[in-house]
């Protein structure tokens, strides 16, 4: 156990191997980010308040104060008070913490006014395993000081010869960045986070960290230039480590630097920290995030430090000039009172246009007017995203067609239907891969599963059309061209002495055979209409059909199967509206078929028994 022996000193090892040693000279010490602290602690997994080590009869007790990520010893997460015992490891954030007697310690210690800045001091480089720069202190002295959180008085008690930086144990933060070499490389843009500023009259830019290492300053020659008069020329940078967390830190700027309302000199951020620069406020997301920035934070007010200088020397000669009229306009009038007024002639009435009279009813009805207007191009925009089949972006731009913060009744409409067709949509966009593959009997299995779709129709009809094509494409790489057919000749005949002398044969020129239809898109699509039917898939059948006749709109055979398809759904549903369309295909197809189609009698027989 530790126990009482001379002084303990207190020793904190950082993430990087950099050591502090600070006395342990007072009945208790305090441990947390936040000042106050008798050592302080400034990594963002340090709480506020985290620890406290007491003295207590001979030992050393450390207690955690309802941190959020606790104490470790050795290993151990602890709860309440613990004893800490010879050789303990303490695991406070990313810092280990041990307590040694003076003569074990061998390393220069910090005072404990020093200590509560032990964040700065953290970062100093190493150049041995000590911190050379920081001064030895006398620890019997330190332990006799009653009042040694009194940092007045230290200082005053130190020699003259010492200068106070040395002292507290300031290190400037560009001098730790010198140091450090990191390699900048490329972002890909869509996964960069962004910084977003909320005030000012820059309120909504944003700025995307698309490399490792981003310098930010008032001048052009920063990677992020904001033309602001509270920022230095070169304020800060954000980093991305090897780790993949990103940090900003401090370049000594004038101003400084703060995260979420707490001063640093560097510090990891998380998504949706909010840094601020001098009177500038940027909000750290991530990539795709949206930021709604209210109206307040975006006015151009500046305080009176923002303004540019005015030079009063032109306010003095205007009260001047001022100043001089009025005399020299008093002693005119002075001269004038003597003299006979002279009658004036009286001016016409001139009317006055009254002033409009505002009406904050109709601005605010035109405010909302103008709103509805913009969430309804949102909804349209959303469709169209639908189409596209990316409906992640449908859903966002469709939450995001909004009056007052409330979703019109059009976003909310189709986000129901968005939700109805994602089944949909993953067919459509199976289908759209068996046709780039050429997988044609896959694509159709996908394309009948989507055939009812309102919201994805134009999409469905366009892949619909590819197929079909695809299967008349390969239907006519499949047929081999006709073979010409040639007459024969018929047997000579006697030739009469009075007959005109027989004239020279002529060879007869083939002609082509004759084909159903010259259009093999309107072949592929006859022959699955046809197919569908006798499967009694009377709706895809109706389908292929429909758009066989818009295809070949002379083609007889379509309008034949598809009236009499018509005629079954009609007959299946007790549909007058499908027995019309029947009649119209039977007779369309009556119109356009040769006389002895073998088909022609019988659909006569059905229209005159239909009569």
């Amino acid at each position: 156990m530790v126990e009482r022996f001379g002084v303990l000193k207190l020793i904190i090892e950082d993430d990087e191997g950099r050591k502090t040693v600070v006395p342990f000279v007072r009945d208790e010490i305090t441990i947390g980010r936040q000042e106050g602290n008798t050592i302080r602690l400034t990594e963002r997994n340090v709480s506020r308040r985290h620890a406290r080590l007491m003295r207590n009869n001979g030992h050393v007790l450390i207690e955690d104060l309802g941190s959020y990520n606790g104490i470790r010893i050795n290993g151990d997460r602890i709860s309440g008070q613990v004893q800490v015992a010879d050789g303990d490891l303490i695991q406070i954030g990313d810092y280990d913490l041990a307590l040694q007697a003076e003569d074990a310690a061998g390393l220069p210690t910090v005072p404990l006014e020093s200590a509560a800045g032990l964040a700065q001091t953290r970062k100093l480089p190493e150049t041995s395993a000590t911190m050379p720069s920081l001064p030895s202190i006398d620890a019997t002295q330190e332990a006799a000081d009653e009042d040694i959180s009194d940092a007045d008085e230290v200082g005053k008690d130190a020699p003259p010869s010492l200068p106070k930086h040395q002292a507290t144990a300031v290190i400037r933060i560009d001098q730790i960045e010198a140091g450090k070499k990191r390699s900048v490389t490329e972002l890909d843009v869509s996964e960069a986070p962004r910084l977003v500023i909320l005030n000012t009259d820059l309120a909504g830019r944003e700025f995307a960290c698309v490399r490792t290492e981003m310098k930010i300053g008032r001048t052009d020659d920063n990677d992020i230039a904001i033309d602001h008069r509270s920022l230095s020329r070169t304020h800060c940078k954000v980093v991305r480590e090897e780790s993949g967390e990103w940090r900003v830190i401090d370049m000594q700027s004038a101003n400084g630097l703060m995260v979420n309302g707490e001063s640093y000199a560097q510090v990891t951020l998380r998504l949706g920290d909010v840094i601020e620069l001098g009177h500038v406020k940027l909000k750290f997301v991530g990539p795709g995030d949206q930021v709604n920035i209210a109206p307040s934070t975006s006015s151009s007010v500046t305080t009176e430090s923002d303004q540019p200088g005015v030079s009063k020397t032109p306010l003095i000669a205007m009260a001047i000039a001022l100043l001089v009229l009025l005399i020299g306009g008093g002693g005119y009038m002075l001269m004038k009172s003597g003299e006979a007024p002279t009658p004036r002639k009286p001016k016409d009435p001139v009317a006055v246009k009254p002033p409009v009279a505002e009406d904050p009813a109709a601005d605010e009805a035109a405010k909302q007017a103008a709103a509805l207007k913009a969430a309804q191009r949102k909804v349209d925009q959303a469709r169209g995203a639908a189409l596209d089949l990316d409906f992640n972006k449908a859903e966002v731009l469709a939450k995001d067609a909004t009056v007052d913060g409330e979703p019109i009744s059009e976003a909310l409409d189709f986000l129901k239907q968005l939700d109805g067709e994602r089944a949909n949509r993953n067919a459509l966009e199976a289908a759209n891969k068996a046709l780039d593959s050429g997988a044609l009997d896959k694509a159709k299995v996908q394309l009948d599963t989507a055939k009812n779709s309102k919201l994805l129709k134009p999409r469905y009809e366009e892949l619909e059309a590819r197929r079909v094509k695809a299967v008349a494409d390969k239907l006519a790489a499949n047929t081999p061209p006709p073979q010409p057919v040639v007459k024969n000749d018929p047997p000579p005949q006697p030739v009469a002495k009075n007959d005109p002398p027989p004239q020279p044969k002529v060879n007869p020129v083939a002609e082509p055979a004759p084909t159903a239809t010259k259009n093999a898109e309107a072949d592929a699509l006859f022959k699955e209409g046809n197919d569908e039917k006798k499967a009694k898939n009377f709706e895809r059948a109706a389908i292929r059909l429909e758009r066989c006749v818009k295809v070949a709109p002379t083609y007889a055979p379509c309008y034949r199967v598809l009236g009499s398809v018509y005629a079954s759904i009609a007959a299946r549903d007790q549909s007058i509206s499908d027995q019309q369309k029947a009649r119209k295909n039977y007779e369309r197809y009556l119109e356009l078929a040769p006389p002895d189609d073998e088909y022609v009698p019988r659909v006569k027989a059905i229209l005159e028994n239909a009569q």
